[in-house]
């Protein structure tokens, strides 16, 4: 049990900590865009690279996220039934339903490795603008964004027995187990 422990908590603290350092790309996203809208109004003239750097600026940023969520427990739920669970009972839902988060995961494996593997053996550059920034990192960030929402639905799916066994659940290692925080979120 320590071990599976050891592993949720390197997991769990990966991914807030990935999470965390992500939020940042706001602030340049921020930065960046009003960068181009001043320009615009007083040269008369966009920054000619601004659109196409925002875009890959927040394709990462959204994608790198997901493990975050998922480690917070902050993603979309369709509470009409499910927010009223006990949580054993969200636990074996979750169980049951979880077959489908990891064949979504299966494809977005399979398919973001060819991706950045087709992309990264070709240095691929965008073609967009003059500048031709290279989008391969872009693009490997998909494949290794899906790795962590992998690890962190693994632990999630461990802390999902254990709650079903009866055995306590380390918040700290495995994330929050009943995701209604009213501090954190917001009532609906």
């Amino acid at each position: 049990m320590v071990a599976l422990t050891s592993f949720a908590r390197a997991v769990t603290t990966t991914n807030v900590w990935i999470g965390r350092l992500a939020s940042y790309a706001v602030l340049i996203l921020f930065v960046l865009l009003i960068s181009d809208v001043v320009m615009r109004y007083v040269t008369q003239s966009p920054i000619s690279w601004s659109a196409l750097a925002s875009k890959m600026i927040f394709g990462v940023y959204a994608i790198i996220g997901g493990g975050y969520l998922l480690a917070r427990r902050d993603h979309v739920n369709v509470d009409l039934f499910y927010g009223h669970f006990t949580a054993r009972k969200k636990a074996l839902t979750d169980i049951a339903t979880s077959f489908l988060f990891f064949l979504f995961l299966g494809v977005l494996l399979n398919e973001s490795y060819s991706m950045a593997y087709d992309s990264i053996s070709r240095l691929e550059v965008s073609y967009e603008t003059t500048w031709r920034p290279p989008i391969w990192p872009s693009k490997s960030m998909i494949f290794v964004a899906a790795i962590l929402l992998l690890l962190q639905g693994i632990v999630k799916l461990i802390a999902d027995i254990m709650i079903l066994m009866g055995i306590e659940v380390d918040e700290s290692a495995y994330g929050p187990v009943i995701d209604d925080d009213v501090d954190e979120k917001e009532s609906v």
